[in-house]
């Protein structure tokens, strides 16, 4: 499988140095400040979303199994993310914008995606 994974991120350049660092230093990360792509992939904004009960007990999970938060250095917490899969030809082959933050969809169903792909 022949593929490039990228992040697009509108958090500042240090923040997502420091996430990089912490998580998936090997990908590689776009900055959209302005929230162009956000904008063009249809990703909503939402402050009752982002603190639902569901990512609240999320984030307690985590916090129990003693795993580190990131800072957000004052960015934006309620803008939601998605994952997409395109492939070289610029087609959409995946679409799936994030109800909240807890909502991704699993790994066995991208790797599904991206194995039906011709190279």
């Amino acid at each position: 499988m022949n593929t490039r994974v990228f992040v697009i991120s509108f958090g500042t350049l240090p923040a997502v140095q420091e996430w990089l660092k912490e998580t998936c230093g090997n990908f590689t990360v776009l900055l959209d400040r302005e929230r162009t792509i956000y904008n063009t992939y249809g990703l909503e904004r939402s402050k009752l979303r982002s603190k639902s009960p569901r990512t609240l007990w999320l984030y307690f999970t985590r916090w129990l199994q003693g795993q580190k938060f990131h800072d957000s250095h004052g960015d934006d917490t309620s803008q939601l993310g998605g994952d997409f899969i395109i492939d070289r030809n610029g087609k959409l082959r995946f679409i799936y914008p994030s109800h909240d933050p807890a909502d991704r969809p699993s790994v066995e169903k991208l790797l599904a995606v991206l194995k039906q792909i011709k190279p």
